[in-house]
């Protein structure tokens, strides 16, 4: 009976104790509303073009009590197609909150296209200093130079 106490309160600690390493990450998700600000494409050779592209952008989280609902920034990316059709894209984001703190977001398309990858927060300033997480997207043109990208997640 003994060994069986010692058992369980030794299990419950280790829980305890792993318990808050575990809840920093958090499933999050949202939408991100984009405006195309300049898209400049320039072909390399036959059928090989870079193209470089800056958005505005608006993040909406799902939970509007999220740190980072409403955030508002920009957003630079590469995009590299070859002559087979296929683009390689990459390329960051930085997004402020009305306090002036700064999230910063890397981004990489894994699709061949642009229109699927994931992203990763890599901190920023303030309450964003040590933002982590990762997240899958999908692209959605709008009407216009708007787009949306849906995006899900775990934050921290």
């Amino acid at each position: 009976m003994k060994t069986s106490k010692k058992l369980l309160w030794l299990s419950l600690l280790v829980a305890y104790c792993a318990a808050p390493a575990v809840s920093f990450a958090a499933k999050c998700s949202g939408t991100n509303i984009n405006n195309l600000v300049s898209w400049e494409p320039t072909e390399i050779s036959k059928g090989t073009t870079l193209a470089i592209m800056r958005i505005t952008s608006v993040t909406v989280s799902d939970d509007p009590s999220a740190a980072y609902h409403l955030i508002s920034g920009e957003c630079i990316g590469q995009f590299l197609t070859s002559p087979d059709g296929k683009t390689l894209a990459s390329g960051s984001c930085a997004r402020r909150n009305k306090d002036g703190d700064v999230l910063n977001e890397e981004w990489v398309a894994t699709d061949g296209i642009g229109n699927k990858g994931t992203w990763k927060l890599s901190g920023g300033t303030g309450k964003f200093a040590n933002a982590k997480g990762t997240a899958q997207w999908e692209f959605s043109q709008l009407q216009g130079k708007m787009a949306a990208v849906r995006w899900v997640g775990n934050c921290q």
